[in-house]
């Protein structure tokens, strides 16, 4: 009998002229607290900008994602970035996004951020897995640990 193994993706620079913007959220349960990384690199794998933010009451995981999310997109407009993609582990967040409407707790939430989505001339979003989203992950991680914001 054949074994099939799945070959880790890892992290990948994003092509010449774009950014990447590597995103993730992070929750507490016990206290119902969250936190966000962002990081955006260019394609040479050169850290352009990042972010945390902590928040203090958030309802679940998927929405420190979404989040999360709201802190990329206003992170590369104050950056003034137009093209790029957005990779996240959250596969919630990221059929949401491409599907262009919700139902989900979140929903006002996702609303806000589809205008903001339109405002960018060249933008996509992926999934990535979470050995790709590493960095993100560690900055929203400790960002939930230390309950502080950084630009």
């Amino acid at each position: 009998m054949k074994k099939s193994i799945k070959q880790r993706e890892g992290w990948k620079r994003p092509p010449e002229g774009k950014l990447l913007i590597n995103i993730d959220g992070s929750f507490r349960e016990e206290s119902g607290s969250g936190g966000t990384g962002v990081v955006i690199i260019d394609s040479k794998g050169t850290f352009i900008a990042g972010s945390c933010n902590y928040m203090e009451h958030v309802v679940d995981a998927p929405t420190s994602e979404v989040i999360a999310l709201k802190d990329g997109l206003l992170l590369a407009q104050r950056i003034g970035c137009n093209g790029f993609i957005i990779h996240l582990d959250c596969m919630e967040v990221v059929e949401t996004m491409r599907l262009g409407i919700s139902s989900v707790v979140s929903a006002p939430i996702y609303d806000d951020y589809f205008l903001l989505w339109q405002d960018f001339e060249a933008i996509s979003i992926e999934h990535c897995d979470w050995e790709a989203n590493i960095v993100a992950y560690e900055i929203a991680r400790v960002t939930l640990s230390l309950k502080d914001n950084c630009i």
